[in-house]
């Protein structure tokens, strides 16, 4: 937990490194490359159009200077301190302008526990809500297509094991945790009704109830593919029924929530996980659980025992947590940038107003969807309705898709238009990701050398007989302040890089 450091008062590693230790194998570097599993630098890199917020980032300019700034002012305080105690500091720090910038000041009690990724939140918010080895625990989740395949494994009180499909997932008989998922998507990549989606979860909390003492929903928001399911006036509707047994877990890891939503889900007393790798753009790994102060009163008392393979260590947590005590008084500098350089991108998105967010937003798709939906090599996953139907609703930017998941067509005379096969979709994207640069043909035959990010390949059922996995064009914090910021070309210039993107993904379908 202190990243190999063996002499922290008077060395750190250098920043590219600190943002690759702290977590797990998904953010090592792979042996002889520079990049990770999802095929990102940690360092940043201004050549690459990146379109893949809803994967991971690469690291930015402002982010990476607010990192090595962090990094050098731990080098002058670690001077005659514990690593431990600095990092407390900071980790303070860090939650009090977290808290700031989203506008949950005045939500009492509130209490936030940082932690590596947005898989280990999920480990810890289910041990917390289970409570202890007699409480019988059920978690309900989407199928983990659209969440992450460790997070079925995650809420059964496992960590970093490869994902076991069932109807029921238990990893230590210790634990007794139960995962139920439930499907959102149906034959041909299409959507499922969110009524059956709402109506399958109803069943499973109502013949559940009597042999579970704890239920937890795990409400996501959003998916992979910018799902919303299940909606959360039917979660609410199960947690006033049965207010001992149900509690809702907001998994907006993609933090694809305007302020007001994340208030909303925090005042209704709703757990909520957040990332800042994905929409913000930080580098991956960096998460936080949120818990509101109706559940903080009960959870904090909760002890946890030690957990192979967590990450966390006890100034993670809020200083008065029981279960902080199972974790080791240790640093985790490497997350602690992280944050810092999704906090910097952050600040950045809160400075412009929602109203022009929300113009980028609404442009953004009604353009893009045009794009994909004119393209013969390209078919838009089904967009979803944003409606959440909160105790307090408001007009947002976050009521809009900014994820586009498209399955990928190969189109020839002799054989007419058919859909690539997962594998093939895997080269594709692990082809854009790569530093060789490929040929683009843009409009009027001119030939462009272009390096892609976009989100990686999600697989989504069956499409005339072929596994398909679609590609995803996502909207980042970054990419509506940089539009904003620059004006009227600022849109222009967003709008023809995604399409730039788009042109180099169809080249290499064609080719």
């Amino acid at each position: 937990m202190t990243e190999r450091l063996s002499h922290l008062n008077t060395h750190l590693p250098s920043t590219a490194e600190l943002l690759t230790l702290g977590g797990d194998e998904r953010i090592e570097l792979h042996a002889g490359q520079m990049t990770n599993k999802y095929g990102r630098k940690p360092l940043p890199d201004r050549e690459i159009f990146s379109f893949g917020s809803a994967t991971a980032s690469t690291i930015s300019d402002i982010g990476f200077s607010a990192a090595e700034k962090l990094r050098q002012r731990i080098l002058q305080t670690l001077h005659g301190r514990a690593p431990e105690e600095v990092y407390l500091e900071e980790i303070d720090r860090l939650r009090t302008e977290f808290i700031g910038l989203c506008g949950l000041e005045h939500i009492r009690g509130l209490e936030l526990i940082v932690s590596p990724s947005g898989t280990d939140a999920h480990m810890l918010a289910s041990k917390l809500v289970a409570g202890s080895a007699v409480a019988k625990t059920l978690a309900i989740m989407v199928q983990s297509e659209e969440t992450g395949s460790g997070v079925a494994h995650a809420l059964a009180g496992g960590m970093h094991s490869p994902h076991r499909e069932s109807d029921g997932i238990r990893v230590n008989p210790a634990d007794p945790i139960d995962v139920r998922s439930i499907a959102v998507r149906m034959e041909g990549s299409r959507l499922r009704p969110i009524a059956a989606v709402d109506d399958e979860l109803e069943a499973i909390v109502s013949a559940a109830i009597t042999r579970y003492s704890r239920i937890l929903i795990v409400l996501t928001d959003v998916s992979k593919t910018g799902v919303l399911a299940p909606t959360p006036s039917k979660a609410l509707d199960l947690k006033r029924r049965w207010p001992d047994s149900v509690e809702i877990l907001i998994d907006a890891s993609q933090f694809r929530l305007a302020p007001k939503t994340l208030q909303t889900y925090l005042t209704i007393g709703c757990l909520v996980i957040v990332t800042g790798s994905k929409f913000l753009g930080g580098p991956a790994f960096s998460a936080m659980l949120l818990v509101p102060e109706s559940l903080a009163c009960r959870l904090k008392k909760r002890p946890l025992h030690p957990i192979p393979g967590a990450k966390s260590c006890r100034a993670d947590w809020p200083r008065n947590w029981a279960g902080a005590q199972s974790f080791p008084e240790a640093s985790n500098f490497g997350l602690l940038l992280r944050w810092e350089a999704a906090l910097v991108e952050l600040r950045a998105f809160r400075s412009v107003s929602e109203e022009d967010v929300q113009s980028v937003v609404f442009d953004f798709h009604k353009e893009v969807t045009a794009g994909l939906n004119n393209a013969p090599n390209f078919q838009l996953l089904e967009q979803p309705t944003l409606q959440r139907h909160l105790p307090v609703t408001h007009n947002s930017w976050d009521q809009l898709p900014t994820i586009f998941p498209f399955i990928l067509f190969h189109v020839s005379r002799r054989a007419g238009r058919n859909p690539l096969a997962i594998p093939q979709t895997k080269r594709i994207y692990d082809h854009l990701c790569q530093d060789s640069t490929v040929k683009a043909k843009m409009p009027g035959d001119a030939m462009l050398s272009v390096r892609c990010e976009v989100g990686q390949p999600v697989p989504c059922g069956e499409l005339e007989g072929v596994q398909v996995a679609a590609l995803r064009l996502c909207l980042s914090a970054r990419l509506i302040v940089e539009a904003i910021n620059a004006g009227e070309r600022g849109m222009k210039h967003l709008f023809d890089r995604s399409l730039m993107v788009l042109e180099n993904v169809a080249f290499l379908t064609r080719n």
